[in-house]
């Protein structure tokens, strides 16, 4: 396919996250013709007038894809869609990248990849942190040996919004009808770069805690530990935390990562067979001196206009564009993404052992009766819903 050639592709959900896909196809991708598509047509209308674009506006997903021949579709929209959309994507000839978590369940990703396969169309699944600049660092200098292999990850992933509010603007959101919650929504994250590093998911043990932070009693705190044949991982998500706390830690046989997601910053420190008084007293100022020179070059694109807003989805986007028109490999690979829906799958079976998980038809039927946002009056569910 000609890097010159004028892609048709389409948006389907414009939400929020539908804004960096835009302005990175406007932007990053060649010439490419638009269509948004939105149940809420007017949603669409305003994120083509927010672009100045001269995209088509459209209403049903479903026969968008029956009418149009589309090169590419993004599938936007909330999680259980996503296998139907997708399958029908590829069925039309698309290739197709999909925001995660990319389907409900890890047999539904398997069948979407091997449907995939079938139709020799690329699939790929929105693991943004992996290309965030800061975490691509640290997995290539990982991968490069020089600090010995991985033993160990760990990472924290704060997710709340402004204080004394509901999470993700109200119960309304689709998140609260997921199996397990919003918790569930944000896994994805942090899983991907413990699979990047550390492989497909072997044993896997949960901890989940409510403190009334989250309503209908789901839990806001969630803490995973992963182990695999090449070492353990584990994250903890939480509604509780804002999103500058968001950090990993991977440690090596000769030293250790950190990163900093928020502030995109990233150090090493080497790892000593005795720490002597000396390094005691200095062994900070290499630490210090790399996070000043971090600082310095994150203010540097701020100043420029290069750092955007969610750097890792606009790099994702332009790479499977790239992928597209060069007949190349998807992005995120299938090992990753069938990892991460391992480990999402295996929380969830955690969760209905520890009588966490509410059957999610049941607790969509309570939700719908709930009020609108901002009365301040909720249905009540058990504690300890995941």
């Amino acid at each position: 396919m000609s890097e010159d050639r004028r892609l048709r592709a389409a948006i389907i959900g414009c939400g929020v996250i539908a804004s960096d896909h835009v302005a990175t196809v406007k932007t990053r991708c060649g010439p490419v013709q638009l269509a948004l598509c939105d149940v809420n047509s007017g949603v669409a209308a305003a994120l083509n007038e927010k672009h100045g674009l001269n995209a088509t506006i459209h209403a049903d997903a479903r026969e968008l894809l029956k009418e149009q021949p589309f090169d590419v579709v993004h599938i936007l929209t909330p999680p259980d869609s996503h296998y139907e959309l997708a399958r029908l994507a590829i069925e039309a000839g698309a290739h197709v990248f999909v925001e995660k978590p990319m389907t409900l369940t890890l047999e539904e990703t398997r069948s979407l990849y091997q449907f995939a396969e079938q139709k020799q169309r690329l699939l790929c699944v929105g693991h943004s942190l992996l290309y965030m600049d800061c975490v691509r660092k640290a997995l290539d200098l990982v991968r490069s040996g020089r600090i010995g292999r991985v033993v160990a990850m760990h990472c924290f992933f704060g997710h709340a919004e402004k204080q004394k509010t509901i999470p993700y603007r109200g119960v309304s959101h689709w998140s609260y009808r997921l199996p397990g919650g919003p918790l569930i929504n944000l896994i994805s994250h942090p899983a991907s770069v413990i699979v990047e590093l550390l492989g497909r998911p072997g044993k896997l043990t949960y901890l989940s805690q409510s403190r009334n932070v989250m309503p209908h009693g789901y839990s806001d705190l969630l803490d995973v530990a992963v182990t695999t044949d090449a070492g353990v991982g584990t994250f903890i998500v939480s509604m509780a935390h804002g999103n500058a706390s968001r950090y990993f830690t991977v440690e090596c046989e000769k030293g250790s990562i950190s990163v900093d997601l928020a502030r995109q910053l990233v150090t090493r420190r080497i790892q000593r067979p005795k720490l002597s008084i000396v390094s005691k007293l200095f062994g900070g100022i290499g630490q210090g001196t790399s996070l000043i020179a971090g600082t310095v070059s994150v203010l540097c694109r701020v100043v420029t206009g290069r750092l955007k807003p969610n750097p890792g989805t606009r790099e994702l986007v332009a790479r499977f564009y790239h992928a597209v028109r060069t007949q190349g490999q998807s992005p995120v690979s299938r090992d990753n993404v069938l990892g991460v829906a391992e480990i999402i799958e295996q929380v969830l079976v955690a969760g209905q052992a520890c009588g966490d998980v509410k059957s999610w038809k049941a607790l969509a039927s309570v939700l719908q009766a709930c009020p609108p946002e901002g009365t301040g009056t909720h249905t009540s569910l058990p504690k300890g819903t995941l």
